[in-house]
């Protein structure tokens, strides 16, 4: 993925040579002959990712340090590369005390030069790249605000908050337990909100979305020329989550060559990037989350006895709904509230006593996510103040997909394919613990997935 970048040099061959380079990597360039130039055109320019100026811009003219500064005060996140045709210790290092990232050499075969010296700027491009990621996770975090407080004071989760406190200071992995829709993600949000490691970076990865292909360069990177389309240094997340948190989710869904590298990386603090030989070290704290039974996927031999292991340093598992039923009026009301405040016109305001009782006994398989959902589809459905009985629909999904008008059989077989479908969601779509968690052997299961006309995976 490129950016943006200025290039500041008064020789005209070196400004196409640069442009060259850089827009072969698919980077947007803007050029000028010198920091006046640069300076002049500032106030209309998009802004850059990166800034190549030149030391030396000519006799009487403003040079790329006294540019570096000016940048600076205007954009003090600019990262910038400083170019000379002298060289010299004292040149890096003033260009280095003035806040440029790096220092390149040009020498007479300029072109042979710059081209090497390329390698370079693509670790500093990476290290944009993987910025601009962060910071669209972080905004993404704060657009959800309230929303990463956990609710509930049952004395269930008043248990996870405390274990989430006594565990957030420990360097070591915790594997979060609990069925889809409980909050895992957002529990590992809180270990690492809680904990000396708030203010770096929490990096989350869906272990389920990754295909065994490209797995290991999504956690570890890659060095150009690893594969097709790898044309420079990506850093993988364990990279990105340095110094801070990385969540790997669903990783009951991790490939057993994948789990090997995972543990190794956790074990040791180190890993290679695909395509490199130089082994790099982080300082990454790692959790865990999954809805699966791993004890049974080790004896099964689908999951690292070592890497379970591993994580279980200590375990939070999060309660379902139907075990903290107590919690649910607080967490209707709360995502009432937080609906009307992103969503504008929503004309209730509360939620009746009989509304709360009733949703209080419904089991919610789908948990606090689903109970989100229902809330929410119920406020803008609504036209009233209060939102009563009436306007929640607590039946069954599967019953809701076949519609109250439907006929008995079409709603048995409805009912049907949503269990198929669950058991197959809570399992990664593997057919055979699939069958297992419904009591039906494989080829019943097959059978019925026929039947249904639904495909692993669906």
């Amino acid at each position: 993925m490129g950016g943006r970048v200025w290039l500041v040099d008064d020789q005209a061959e070196v400004r196409e040579l640069l442009q060259r380079l850089f827009s072969a990597r698919g980077w947007e360039v803007a050029a000028f002959p010198g920091a006046e130039e640069l300076l002049d055109a500032l106030p209309a320019q998009e802004r850059a990712d990166l800034a190549v100026l030149d030391l030396d811009l000519g006799p009487n003219r403003m040079d790329g340090l006294a540019l570096l500064q000016r940048l600076r005060q205007a954009l003090p996140d600019l990262l910038s590369v400083i170019l000379t045709g002298k060289g010299g210790t004292d040149d890096a290092v003033r260009a280095m005390r003035a806040g440029a990232a790096d220092f390149i050499e040009k020498d007479p075969s300029l072109g042979q030069r710059l081209d090497v010296q390329m390698a370079k700027l693509d670790r500093i491009l990476a290290v944009i790249e993987d910025n601009r990621r962060l910071r669209e996770q972080n905004e993404e975090l704060r657009r959800r605000g309230a929303c990463l407080e956990m609710i509930g004071e049952s004395r269930a989760m008043r248990a996870v908050r405390d274990k989430v406190r006594r565990l957030a200071d420990i360097p070591r992995p915790v594997l979060i337990l609990g069925e889809r829709g409980t909050g895992k993600e957002l529990v590992a949000l809180h270990l690492h909100r809680e904990g000396a490691r708030r203010a770096r970076p929490f990096v989350t990865v869906n272990c389920a979305a990754l295909p065994d292909t490209l797995a290991e360069a999504e956690l570890f990177g890659c060095e150009p020329g690893a594969f097709t389309d790898a044309r420079r240094t990506r850093a993988g997340r364990f990279a990105q989550a340095d110094g801070g948190t990385l969540f790997l989710d669903e990783i009951g869904n991790m490939s057993l060559s994948t789990q090997q590298k995972v543990l190794r990386a956790i074990e040791y603090q180190t890993f290679e990037r695909v395509g490199g030989g130089s082994p790099l070290r982080v300082d990454v704290r790692v959790c865990a989350a999954t809805n699966a039974d791993l004890p049974v996927r080790v004896r099964e031999g689908t999951f690292r006895a070592d890497l379970f292991d591993r994580l279980a340093f200590d375990t939070i598992r999060l309660p379902p709904l139907r075990e903290r039923r107590e919690d649910i009026p607080l967490l209707a009301r709360f995502f009432l509230q937080r609906f009307r405040e992103e969503v504008a016109g929503v004309r209730c305001r509360s939620i009746s006593d009989s509304a709360l009782a009733s949703l209080s006994r419904a089991d919610f398989p789908g948990n606090v996510r689903e109970l989100k959902n229902l809330v929410e589809r119920a406020a803008y459905r609504c036209d009233e103040e209060i939102l009563q009985d009436g306007h929640f629909d607590l039946s069954p999904p599967a019953v809701r997909e076949a519609g109250s008008g439907g006929a008995f059989a079409e709603r048995v077989a409805a009912f049907e394919s949503q269990l198929l479908r669950q058991a197959l969601e809570a399992e990664g779509g593997h057919l055979g613990r699939a069958a297992k968690r419904l009591s039906l052997s494989y080829d019943q299961m097959r059978r019925l997935l026929r039947k249904h006309k639904l495909r692993v995976g669906s």
